[in-house]
């Protein structure tokens, strides 16, 4: 998971600042919301890590590729943009190859953090991987279909939801079912991610009680709930 403390947003947080009417609070909702941005850029850099990586999609779909063992293989969208196979505005996040004795399959997969979409996004994320699955699947000799994958949703039927039903449940993927056809460790992932969020904690609460306006509010709080501790004591 991305660390807030090395965020550095390249917008304005004037509408935190709006809503707080407070600069120090606003930018540092700012970089918040940075990093919730890239955390999933982070998940796909951890994920490949970890993975059999095509760093050449042309010479890996190759008919004189003699290197296509049994196996799942991970296609990153960097490599996809540079193949022949590219088709702007439709890449998906990561396509999966999977090679076995009697199979040949191919996973065109757009990955999420979260699961909750407006209509106007899924229909917008249907219809592209529906139209790169149809562009790639007619030019390589793989059974070809798309998913959304929610990484960090264990029950499919709550993506399906979150998407308005614009995917069916086969049209679906967990993050653990990301991992299992990978062969990688999903709990390891997880457990990975929360030694960030740990930190993000911990920096959050530092740089909260560094603005004077929260430090007022805090000790009048405080004050407050001494008080009534108080009265109720002499009671």
């Amino acid at each position: 998971m991305a660390k807030i403390r090395n965020a550095d947003p390249k917008t304005s947080s004037g509408g935190y600042n709006r809503v707080f009417n407070n600069e120090i609070l606003g930018k540092l909702m700012q970089k918040i919301q940075s990093t919730v941005i890239s955390n999933g850029n982070e998940l796909e850099k951890i994920i490949s890590k970890n993975s059999n990586v095509i760093d050449d999609l042309d010479a890996f779909l190759s008919p004189d590729n003699s290197q296509n063992t049994a196996g799942a293989f991970l296609c990153p969208k960097s490599a996809i943009k540079k193949s022949k196979y590219k088709l702007d505005k439709h890449e998906p996040d990561l396509i999966v190859f999977e090679i076995t004795d009697k199979l040949k399959n191919c996973y065109i997969i757009e990955l999420k953090d979260g699961d909750n979409f407006d209509t106007k996004k899924s229909d917008g994320e249907f219809e592209n991987l529906e139209k790169y699955k149809n562009h790639l699947g007619s030019k390589i000799a793989f059974i070809t279909n798309f998913f959304i994958c929610c990484f960090n949703q264990n029950e499919k039927e709550m993506i399906v939801k979150g998407f308005k039903n614009r995917f069916n449940i086969e049209q679906v993927m967990t993050g653990r079912q990301l991992c299992d056809l990978l062969g990688i460790n999903y709990d390891s992932i997880i457990e990975t991610r929360k030694k960030d969020a740990e930190d993000n904690i911990n920096y959050f609460v530092e740089q909260l009680v560094k603005i004077p306006l929260i430090n007022q509010k805090i000790f009048a709080t405080k004050n407050s709930h001494i008080e009534e501790k108080d009265f109720y004591d002499e009671i």
